[in-house]
């Protein structure tokens, strides 16, 4: 603030966002983005990428417990056989370390655990390789959760009884 009797204006502050050197008016602010995503929703959405891998004939299944060492020549020679196109996603049991290991080292090979591998992954594949010891998890990620007649909460007739 200028003194007064000076003949200066009251500027105000430097600090003040019009002018030269101030403050950002309505600056960014740290917030998260991501969105929620219901559970049946999630699950039709990783269904129907699968079955879109499935139509496109871009799905093969291979046997992760037969590779008892790390072997890159093993996985190369696995892929070269079937000629998958684009990138690849190969989806693992937590158990078969040694075939993630082998198939980690490939360029445009990507290599998830079953139970974390996510709709954008799968959709972001060229082709996929999934082991037969995680296609229970997937299914079971898959499968539909909708309530039926055997929900443990609703009594064996349906409806509850009215008491006469």
């Amino acid at each position: 603030m200028a003194p007064e009797g000076t003949g200066r204006a009251r500027a105000g502050a430097l600090s003040v966002p019009h002018r030269r050197g101030g403050g950002v008016a309505f600056g960014p602010k740290p917030r998260s983005h991501t969105v929620k995503v219901n559970r049946k929703a999630r699950r039709r959405a990783l269904r129907s990428a699968l079955s879109v891998h499935a139509t496109r004939g871009s799905v093969a299944v291979i046997d992760g417990s037969g590779f008892e060492a790390p072997s890159t020549k093993r996985a190369v020679e696995a892929l070269a056989k079937w000629e998958p196109k684009g990138s690849v996603l190969v989806i693992l049991d937590a158990g078969e370390t040694a075939a993630a290991k082998s198939f980690r080292n490939l360029p445009r090979v990507t290599v998830l655990q079953a139970s974390a591998a996510a709709v954008a992954d799968v959709l972001g594949a060229g082709s996929l390789v999934i082991s037969e010891a995680s296609l229970p998890t997937l299914e079971a990620r898959c499968a539909d959760v909708s309530r039926s007649s055997a929900d443990p909460r609703t009594p064996a007739g349906g409806a509850e009884e009215v008491a006469r």
